[in-house]
């Protein structure tokens, strides 16, 4: 392997033998004069697929940060199935390292979505606990558990990439429901209402709750009728979002699921809440 340029003491980046750029690991690699030929042995890790951009970033970052962010990563790639970004262990240390800073000058920063992150990214958010936990082993450093749910938003970024290609972006799926209801009601949707922020989380707890095959089911037949006799242009709208979610999802609403959607475009669709 060929070192072409020293980023630390211990850090190089390199070619290998099928000229391809790696950032290399190792012992004292980032001495001598450059370019020079690296023997393997003194080699600890490698990183491919790295974007340039993070070079310098790399300088600042302390090796235990590294090994942390390397560890995290290690697992996160063995309990999640989705690939995930290189570049993640970089970005990941940097964002551990500010936070570490953060944590000394006592700066506390509240996540107000770490309960959703926490039960929309269960995979996720544990591998945020594991990061806190090596943290606290190798660094001696106590971090608070809502930490956690920031380390998990940067796997689920690095994962983004991935789902959307594979048609598994959430996000993208709730717009083309809230164009169904647009359609429906011959409306447009205020997306800065608290009321719609709360119609996004409703429909992503769904689909989690869809896709584990753990709809909700209960005896609120009566509740369901009323609605939908009550309410016929909201019980279309609710059925014709139904059926988008079969096609798109394969999820079957229960009747109990379609109450709580049908409850959430009424307040979605308030006078005040839609641009009419």
């Amino acid at each position: 392997m060929r070192a072409i340029k020293k980023i630390n003491n211990n850090v190089a980046l390199c070619i290998d033998d099928k000229g391809e750029e790696v950032i290399a690991r190792g012992k004292g690699i980032g001495f001598g004069t450059f370019p020079y030929e690296l023997d393997i042995s003194r080699i600890e890790r490698t990183y491919y697929g790295i974007n340039n951009n993070l070079l310098s970033m790399i300088n600042e970052i302390s090796e235990d940060v590294l090994n942390i962010s390397t560890s995290v990563i290690d697992k996160a790639r063995i309990e999640i199935s989705n690939p995930i970004s290189s570049n993640i262990v970089f970005t990941l240390a940097d964002h551990i390292q500010f936070v570490i800073k953060r944590n000394k000058e006592h700066m506390d920063i509240k996540l107000p979505i770490a309960s959703d992150i926490r039960f929309l990214f269960e995979t996720e958010y544990e591998i945020g606990k594991y990061a806190l936990s090596l943290i606290k082993e190798k660094m001696g450093i106590w971090l608070p558990e809502e930490e956690a749910a920031y380390i998990a938003l940067h796997i689920v970024n690095a994962e983004q990439k991935e789902r959307a290609q594979k048609g598994l972006d959430n996000d993208e799926i709730v717009k083309e429901i809230v164009s169904i209801i647009e359609k429906e009601y011959g409306i447009q949707i205020n997306e800065d209402n608290f009321n719609y922020s709360r119609f996004v989380s409703h429909m992503h707890y769904l689909f989690k709750r869809g896709k584990t095959r753990h709809l909700i089911e209960s005896s609120n037949d009566l509740l369901y009728t009323d609605m939908k006799n009550n309410y016929p242009e909201t019980y279309a709208c609710e059925e014709k979002i139904s059926d988008y979610l079969k096609d798109k999802l394969d999820i079957d609403l229960t009747d109990e699921e379609k109450l709580y959607l049908m409850l959430h475009i009424n307040r979605l669709c308030t006078r005040e809440d839609c641009y009419r």
